[in-house]
């Protein structure tokens, strides 16, 4: 199905966003309000069916390779939204219908969801990378910047020639890292480390701790606030999706002190589905 087909069956207007030709292949949809269900379930090739018309949905299809984001129930995407997603070439569109009824109608003309497809979802051999680092300040409480270390963090990796199925891996893992922190912590580093063998990012936070990190591993999970919520975060997806997604993970929190995480990609492995 190519996105000319989806505008025509959702009766969606292009509201803005990237310069993709409607002609571009669509592999499969996605739809939800909740940004950690899209990162843990989402694919590369996607569209993402949301109500949520932030920067952080921009921000989360870029993170899995969405090609495209149409926004359910009539909403339509501010200035901030619409001039991320022209940079990230991901186009916008808006439709009336709500996500049940529109969801229903792709599916019923054969696009299908996640669960319908088989195989891993960026297969390919992993290409050796020089040894780099790089360091990123996280500010707590900055919404309006969350997730913009992360989106970097994917840059780089792109650049780098890194194995796409593991800078799909890496960058989910480090935008749950990144938000946590936003939403918890006064602030925060995230460090990127590549070498030829693996990825890994160190997280060192300010902030609040952990009282009890089994019960934090939990999926479902949360003591996120209402703002949290509001902006697709809290769904207690967080520290399961980061553990699902590495190689490697650990991670340590003192109460009134921080937490700090270490999570390790393996770049000897091709890129896998861990859905």
């Amino acid at each position: 199905m190519t996105l000319k087909d989806i505008q025509r069956l959702l009766q969606a207007d292009l509201v803005g966003g990237g310069d993709v030709p409607l002609e571009s292949e669509i592999r499969s949809a996605c739809g939800s309000d909740l940004m950690s269900d899209v990162l843990a379930f989402g694919r590369p090739g996607q569209v993402l069916l949301t109500g949520l018309a932030s920067a952080q949905s921009v921000r989360t299809a870029d993170i899995i390779g969405a090609k495209a984001i149409v926004y359910v129930r009539g909403k339509k995407p501010d200035e901030e939204c619409v001039a991320l997603a022209t940079t990230k070439r991901i186009p916008l569109f808006t439709t009336r219908k709500m996500m049940y009824e529109a969801c229903g109608i792709l599916y019923g003309q054969g696009l299908p969801g996640v669960c319908d497809l088989a195989g891993p979802a960026c297969p390919g051999e992993p290409v050796d990378a020089e040894a780099l680092s790089r360091s990123f300040e996280i500010a707590g409480r900055n919404f309006g910047r969350a997730g913009s270390a992360s989106t970097t963090v994917k840059d780089i990796l792109e650049d780098i020639g890194i194995d796409s199925g593991v800078i799909r891996r890496v960058a989910i893992a480090a935008y749950e890292s990144e938000m946590n922190i936003v939403m918890y912590a006064d602030r925060g580093e995230m460090m990127l480390v590549v070498t030829p063998d693996l990825v890994q990012l160190r997280l060192r936070d300010q902030g609040p701790g952990i009282p009890d990190i089994a019960l934090a591993m939990q999926e479902g999970y949360s003591t996120a606030t209402p703002e949290m919520r509001e902006m697709g975060f809290g769904a207690g997806m967080g520290l399961p999706n980061i553990k699902k997604n590495a190689d490697r993970f650990e991670i340590t929190s003192e109460v009134g002190r921080g937490t700090n995480l270490d999570i390790s990609f393996d770049l000897r492995r091709p890129g896998e589905d861990r859905t």
